[in-house]
């Protein structure tokens, strides 16, 4: 599989078709996906790791957004 990324690009948005979801176990926290949904959150990480972020800034997931309806709410921050 090749997946290219352009960082240039910062926007974060999701392959079509990708399914995320996350789950608070309490003491766990699970984030599911389909394989379009792991793309688009490693292409993400790219991203925010890139030096067009800085520490603190950051991206939210949201249930019925970018998650799947069910799912927990979460951010992933760069420090």
């Amino acid at each position: 599989m090749r997946v290219v990324v352009n960082i240039k690009d910062n926007k974060f948005k999701l392959e079509d078709g990708a399914i995320i979801r996350a789950k608070d176990l309490g003491g766990e926290f699970v984030i599911e996906a389909n394989s379009l949904g792991l793309i688009s959150l490693a292409k993400h990480l790219l991203i925010l790791a890139s030096d067009k972020f800085e520490s603190g800034e950051h991206i939210h997931y949201e249930a019925g957004i970018m998650l799947d309806n069910e799912s927990a709410d979460f951010v992933i921050e760069k420090i």
